[in-house]
């Protein structure tokens, strides 16, 4: 039989088709009309952006119904602050995703992360998460992506092997042109998007504030500080909460604000409420203190104005 022959007899596989009756019967479908939690924390270390999100995650039904909280954590810092604030880690379910003993996301030398990997293994973990919530969403309450700035210098290291692949750049350290940033940008887009879309009633994103610097009289010096996102993320987020660290003294270098209120051993970190859609509004502009160290004493307060 010739190829041309063969060719002939093979199957046609078709696509689905999507006509007037999928499109009407979509359009009939009934709406759940809720306003879901996709909140951005945002901070400095050491700022309580964890610790805020699993104050707010659940409500107290959920913990008397023992629901489970995801976070995927790509700071490697969630498991010492969950052991800490959380009264039943059995219901914490914590995901490293930069995990030494996972194999997969080693290159053949076996000591040096192949990013491009690490990214994929987050995104097959957001669809095994999206399957077992889709099959059981009374049972999970929240969803927490810890480190999603440093998630997104992972999708920066990959955009490097990607560009060394294509040819663009010959070897790591190597000049190329600012559109070729779209690759890590859409690599943490697609990623932000995936967990924003899992059908839980609540996700938080914790991110970090970074310096903007500029040159002054001959030298680098701070003038600001900014979100440590892929700009358009906050476009996403249905409630930003920004975080900053308090003392008597200050110390601008680390990011931690001057209050001559506070005595010598003392911290505050105080959220401001940035932005809300919808459900809360009337909260934006809003300042609170959500945990005091005083004389050696911690007192959590969190934001109850914001535990629906």
């Amino acid at each position: 039989m010739s190829w041309g022959s063969n060719a002939q007899q093979q199957a046609v596989v078709e696509g689905p088709s999507y006509g007037l009756e999928y499109y009407r019967e979509l359009f009939s479908k009934p709406r759940d009309i809720r306003s879901p939690v996709r909140m951005a924390l945002v901070g400095r270390e050491n700022t309580a952006k964890t610790g805020l999100a699993l104050d707010l995650a659940r409500t107290e039904q959920d913990v008397k119904d023992g629901k489970k909280v995801i976070i995927i954590d790509c700071d490697k810092s969630a498991m010492e602050t969950v052991s800490h604030v959380v009264d039943d880690p059995e219901n914490i379910l914590i995901y490293s995703m930069d995990d030494a003993a996972d194999d997969s996301i080693f290159k053949e030398d076996g000591v040096t992360i192949d990013y491009r990997a690490l990214i994929e293994k987050t995104g097959y973990f957001a669809n095994i998460i999206a399957e077992q919530v889709a099959a059981d969403k009374d049972s999970y309450a929240a969803i927490i992506f810890d480190g999603a700035s440093s998630y997104m210098k992972w999708c920066e290291y990959a955009m490097t092997d990607v560009l060394l692949r294509r040819g663009v750049i010959k070897e790591e350290g190597d000049r190329f042109n600012q559109a070729e940033w779209r690759t890590r940008n859409q690599l943490f887009r697609d990623t932000l998007n995936r967990f924003h879309t899992i059908d839980v009633d609540k996700v938080f994103f914790t991110f970090h504030r970074k310096d903007v610097q500029q040159y002054v009289d001959g030298g680098l010096m701070k003038i600001g500080e900014k979100v440590d996102w892929v700009d358009g993320t906050q476009r996403i987020m249905s409630q930003q909460i920004f975080l900053q660290r308090f003392t008597k003294k200050g110390d601008r270098t680390a990011g931690v604000e001057k209050d001559n209120s506070l005595g010598d051993d003392d911290f505050v970190i105080r959220a401001t409420i940035e932005e809300i859609k919808g459900r809360g509004m009337e909260h934006i502009g809003s300042v609170h203190e959500i945990l005091k160290v005083s004389k050696g004493k911690v007192t959590w307060e969190g934001i109850s104005e914001l535990r629906w």
